[in-house]
């Protein structure tokens, strides 16, 4: 798979901490919650007059589900900011407005600070003392 077709925020199934296909530890790392409650809903949808729809979903997803790529994420840091943002974009989009607002904020300081007189007053003070 190349590097273009892997997203953190597509959904892809996971063959290796799967049990059939890794249709259900595929879902429940999307969502960042353990495999168990997953496969508990799907036995328990099993017994339910859905059944049919649920087996099909199953193996259609299976199917057509693309398996996670090893390197999908760089190390558990961007693991966790990903699972975080599909739970709660909005929160995430606030949290990256606060960031940028900050870094502006800063950039904003050290440019005055760069063109400023006492910038050059101490970088000429510097400059006699070497």
């Amino acid at each position: 798979m190349t590097s273009f077709n892997k997203s953190p925020t597509r959904l892809y199934k996971n063959p290796r901490d799967g049990k059939i296909m890794g249709v259900c530890a595929g879902i429940a790392d999307y969502f960042g919650i353990t495999t168990t409650p997953v496969r508990v809903l799907t036995v328990i949808g099993m017994f339910t007059p859905l059944s049919g729809f649920i087996l099909i979903g199953y193996f259609v997803l299976g199917f057509c589900l693309s398996p996670k790529p090893i390197d999908l994420y760089e190390d558990e840091q961007e693991e966790e900011f990903w699972k975080q943002t599909r739970k709660s974009p909005d929160y995430t989009a606030a949290d990256m407005r606060s960031r940028f607002r900050d870094i502006e904020r800063r950039t904003v300081d050290m440019e005055a600070y760069m063109t400023s007189k006492r910038f050059r007053l101490e970088r000429e003070l510097r400059a006699l003392e070497d």
